[in-house]
């Protein structure tokens, strides 16, 4: 009985991650957090399964892979996440301030306010 709920649990967890596969491709960044409730609630049945009887490592793997693969995913998401709001501060600035360099080199931003447009040429 025992084994039909782990590979019950093991089965859940692999739709689970390949859902958060699909999510993080697709960039559902707003499914996240009900699959980490439901990632959550199913390690703690995986849990108390594991404390009742033993669960062989070699039925884990499979999902040591998938856990991986996702981890790779959510740094790579992150990286982006950051880089775009990089860039987002970048444009901001570029709208509210002027930055140019003085004769010796030196930089000087001459701040806009608002209403206020000056043409930029290269």
């Amino acid at each position: 009985m025992s084994d039909d709920v782990t590979n019950d649990l093991i089965d859940s967890l692999t739709s689970l991650l390949e859902d958060e596969r699909t999510a993080l491709i697709e960039g559902k960044l707003d499914a996240l957090e009900g699959l980490l409730t439901r990632k959550e609630a199913l390690f703690e049945e995986l849990e108390e399964q594991q404390e009742e009887d033993t669960i062989a490592p070699e039925s884990l793997a499979p999902l040591q892979d998938l856990f991986r693969r996702n981890h790779a995913l959510l740094e790579s998401t992150q990286k982006g996440l950051r880089a775009t709001t990089e860039r987002m501060g970048a444009m901001r600035r570029v709208r509210t301030s002027l930055e140019t360099y003085t004769n010796t080199g030196q930089r000087h931003a001459v701040q806009m306010s608002a209403g206020q447009r000056v043409e930029k040429r290269a």
